[in-house]
C-alpha cells in the first residue's frame, strides 16, 4: 500500500511540470556568449527580463559567462510591450561583439494563477544559435505549475535549471 501511495504521490508532482530537453553537442569550454534578448509572450511585462536575469546567473553557475546585450532607453509603456526596438538594437549590439553563441529564447508564461492558493505558472523556450550564422543548435522548453506558497521567479529559476541541464560544455581539462 506504501508504494502505490509513493507512486501515486510521485505522478501527483510530476504533471506539474513539463520539459522538452535534449542533450546538446559538447560547446568549447574557451567559447564566447552572449544573452539576447528574450520574447515575452506572457501577460506580464518585463517578465522577459527577469527571466533574462536568472539566465545569467544559471549559466554563469555552469562556468558561461556570457555579456549581456546593452539595455536599452525606456521611457513609455509601449517600449516595454514591444520587443522590436529592443531586439533591434541587440542586433545592431550583436554584430560589434567577439561571440561565438548566443542564448535566447521566450516566456510563453509567468503568472500566478488566479484562486485562493495563486501558484505560480512559469512556460520558457531557450535556444542557443551561432552569433555568425544564426544556425540553431540547441533547443529546451519547459514548464512548470509551482506550489501556492512560492514564487514566480523561484518557480522560474527551476525551469531554467533544468532546461539548462541538457547544456554540455567541455571543461578546461577535456
Amino acid at each position: 500500500m506504501k508504494k502505490i501511495l509513493t507512486i501515486a504521490s510521485l505522478l501527483t508532482l510530476s504533471a506539474c511540470s513539463s520539459y522538452q530537453v535534449t542533450d546538446s553537442n559538447q560547446f568549447p569550454a574557451d567559447s564566447r556568449w552572449a544573452i539576447m534578448p528574450m520574447y515575452n509572450h506572457s501577460s506580464t511585462p518585463l517578465a522577459a527580463e527577469k527571466a533574462e536575469q536568472i539566465l545569467s546567473s544559471q549559466l554563469f553557475a555552469k562556468g558561461i559567462v556570457a555579456v549581456k546585450y546593452p539595455p536599452s532607453a525606456v521611457n513609455d509603456l509601449q517600449s516595454i510591450l514591444d520587443d522590436s526596438a529592443k531586439q533591434k538594437q541587440a542586433q545592431a549590439w550583436l554584430t560589434t561583439q567577439p561571440v561565438d553563441y548566443v542564448i535566447t529564447g521566450s516566456v510563453e508564461e509567468w503568472h500566478y494563477k488566479s484562486g485562493l492558493d495563486g501558484e505560480p505558472a512559469v512556460g520558457i523556450t531557450l535556444e542557443i544559435k551561432s552569433a555568425k550564422s544564426g544556425q540553431t543548435y540547441w533547443q529546451a522548453s519547459g514548464s512548470r505549475g509551482g506550489w501556492g506558497r512560492e514564487s514566480v521567479s523561484g518557480t522560474g529559476h527551476i525551469v531554467i535549471e533544468e532546461l539548462l541541464s541538457g547544456l554540455n560544455v567541455a571543461t578546461n581539462d577535456d
